[in-house]
């Protein structure tokens, strides 16, 4: 299998999955990171006040890290995004309850940029857009599956790194 075809195959797992952690808020800029399913003890626990008892004890089958613009949006309007203050009493942060606990739907991504649409039980999507408007970070978002790393870069840039067992 070419690689950008395993990279779509290693989203598509998402589907049906539960996102059952998410980190991000103040000291992590715009970026955050979504935990999906099965949960592996970690060696470690975090000791982050900020983060939930299940991240902090919890590893992630899948994980799912957005540096570039994103948004989380209902049909009507833009619950949270990447451009709103990430105080962690702010909308950034505010809104990332509602991807937290949902179950993927549906996931699109497709060349030439790869942007991703992820699209929860509860009507609601994450939109993340590949573009680099004052970032300093050559990756849009990685995905860490089954089978390795993806960093998905700009311009539909696609780098892997496999898994080594």
């Amino acid at each position: 299998m070419q690689k950008t075809e395993l990279f779509i195959f290693e989203l598509n797992k998402l589907v049906g999955e539960e996102c059952w952690g998410v980190v991000g808020g103040a000291g992590t800029g715009s970026v955050i990171s979504l935990a999906f399913g099965k949960q592996f003890p970690r060696n470690i626990p975090f000791k982050n006040p900020y983060v939930t008892e299940v991240v902090r004890n919890y590893e992630s089958e899948f994980g799912l890290m957005l540096y570039c613009p994103w948004r989380i949006e209902s049909r009507s309007k833009v619950i949270s995004g990447s451009h709103m203050s990430n105080e962690n009493d702010g909308l950034m942060v505010s809104g990332l309850q509602y991807i937290r606990g949902g179950k993927v739907l549906a996931v699109t991504c497709s060349a030439p940029a790869y942007d991703l649409r992820i699209m929860f039980e509860n009507d609601v999507n994450l939109v993340a857009h590949c573009s680099q408007i004052g970032m300093d970070n050559e990756t849009c978002y990685s995905l860490n599956g089954s089978s390795g790393v993806f960093s998905v870069g700009y311009d539909g840039e696609i780098r892997f790194t496999e898994n080594v067992t």
